[in-house]
């Protein structure tokens, strides 16, 4: 009886780089912004050309154009059912646009910023909207009204990120002051500033999708991951034990 030899290894699997596949030109200015839908059919552009243009995500096909803003965009935010996209742009307001019945256009228009909207997200029920401006406050809107319920002055440089935790308790925050923040959603309290080191600028920050984890990006070539530890309740008023965050190199 031949003695079996050692078992090979399964062969690796063979790297394909991506290829280009299509090149979408419609925009007539500088692209700000691209990002996919959170259901994946769509893909939607942001432009210095005032216009936000939905393609299909398969065929590339243009699903809708919409205009109404009198100043370039910076920012875009999907709705967490892919029906609702909106809109952050230098005429300092931002805007909600149906997706899926493109005739209706603009459904809601947002107003109180004082200087260029340059951020926004929706929170996963998307009934609230975080947006932040180079007015350095972060504001939160209510969606079905359009009215702010909450303005907080948040930094003292402009605002460059806003991003709402998994289940849209809490909000973090960048700015180019140099400073990273984590504000209570309800009562817009600052529950801890991650840095704060004046320079470098941060440029963005964002939770991971499980929210265990917020990434931070700065203008010195430099990413920072911090791990999130939640309490059994957060506090505003004792936000030291009600959260705490770790360093992870």
């Amino acid at each position: 009886m031949s003695t079996p030899g050692p078992a090979q290894a399964a062969p690796a699997s063979t790297y394909r780089p991506y290829r280009l596949s299509r090149t979408l030109t419609d925009h007539r200015r500088a692209v700000s912004c691209v990002k996919f839908s959170n259901d994946g059919l769509y893909l939607a552009s942001a432009s210095l050309d005032k216009t936000v243009i939905v393609w299909a995500s398969d065929t590339f096909g243009t699903v809708a154009t919409f205009s109404g803003h009198s100043e370039g965009i910076s920012d875009l935010a999907w709705s967490s059912d892919s029906h609702y996209v909106c809109s952050a742009s230098d005429d300092r307001t931002l805007r909600v646009w149906d997706v899926h019945q493109p005739s209706n256009g603009c459904v809601r228009t947002f107003r109180g910023h004082i200087s260029f909207v340059f951020c926004a997200d929706f929170n996963p029920p998307s009934d609230r909207i975080a947006s932040g401006s180079f007015d350095q406050t972060v504001r939160i809107w209510d969606v079905k009204s359009g009215k702010c319920i909450k303005t907080i002055e948040a930094h003292d440089e402009p605002v460059t990120s806003v991003h709402f935790i998994r289940d849209g308790s809490i909000i973090v925050s960048a700015s180019h002051d140099g400073s990273c923040k984590i504000w209570d959603a309800d009562s817009g309290a600052c529950l801890k500033v991650l840095i704060d080191d004046k320079t470098p600028a941060v440029s963005f920050s964002k939770f991971s999708p499980n929210g265990k984890f917020i990434l931070i990006a700065t203008l010195d070539d430099t990413l920072l991951v911090f791990l999130l530890i939640m309490g059994a309740t957060t506090r505003a008023e004792d936000c030291g034990s009600a959260v705490a965050f770790q360093r992870s190199e």
